[in-house]
């Protein structure tokens, strides 16, 4: 790696107009593009043809996600911040998964199975055909997906829009059903934040966390994710049940 281009990509992100740019603050730019990162961006946008780098459609503690363009085309990179994203929050995730069991995972490579578990759990949601983005890409702690969006936004969180949630309630509890029954996974992190609305479907989204169906506490996570659903949907007027919604994703009867 020429050491003068990656000396180019530090000075831009210590530039006042990279940060003016990106909405970021500079103690959100230091969380984020710590030197490991910087490295693996450089890497990154090389191998994928990524022109550049837009601007950030969300930020949380774990992780931001930016816009980006590759080949003129808009994408999405999902940085996960090495600083920020605890070994103890995400190890019980992988713990108990099978599909990672021969993953030799320790404390300074476990964001990195972290962002290969999320293009995982994509690329099965996508075979089942739920809708949520596509995964491209990953290298070391960075994501590379497709954009759900317009020109003009990035898709809002389905809690921001004004529709009749009656159509998307079913979509949902239909795609935890085949999430669930045929791509065998559990969301685990299910709520109003992690559900975009695009062309009148809600879109699945941060699927880092998404465990097998046979992981020892995919039923609690099961439990929590369903839980959520029923009380958004009930504040928007649905009449939904918990206990009939477990049984309708788990394929069971349901008594009317």
């Amino acid at each position: 790696m020429p050491e003068n281009d990656l000396s180019a990509l530090e000075s831009l992100l210590k530039s006042h107009e990279f940060l003016y740019h990106v909405n970021l603050d500079r103690k959100t730019a230091d969380l984020v593009f710590d030197g490991r990162t910087l490295k693996a961006l450089y890497e990154f946008m090389g191998r994928n043809s990524i022109d550049y780098i837009d601007f950030p459609i969300s930020s949380g503690k774990e992780s931001v996600v930016f816009k980006a363009y590759s080949k003129g085309k808009p994408v999405v990179i999902k940085v996960y911040k090495l600083s920020t994203l605890r070994f103890a929050n995400i190890w019980k995730y992988i713990e108990g998964d099978y599909r990672f069991s021969k993953e030799r995972i320790h404390r300074s490579n476990i964001v990195n199975i972290w962002a290969k578990k999320e293009f995982t759990n994509l690329k099965q949601l996508r075979k089942y055909g739920i809708p949520c983005p596509r995964p491209i890409a990953f290298h070391k702690n960075l994501l590379l997906m497709s954009y759900v969006g317009t020109k003009v936004a990035p898709a809002p969180m389905i809690k921001e829009v004004s529709i009749d949630f009656s159509e998307i309630y079913n979509q949902v509890v239909e795609d935890l059903g085949i999430m669930y029954r045929k791509a065998k996974l559990v969301h685990a992190d299910m709520s109003e934040y992690n559900l975009l609305y695009h062309r009148r479907k809600a879109y699945f989204v941060d699927l880092g966390q998404a465990v097998d169906r046979d992981h020892p506490a995919a039923d609690y996570f099961l439990e929590r994710d369903l839980r959520n659903v029923v009380r958004f949907f009930s504040s928007k007027g649905i009449n939904c049940n918990f206990e009939n919604l477990l049984k309708k994703v788990k394929g069971e009867p349901v008594s009317e």
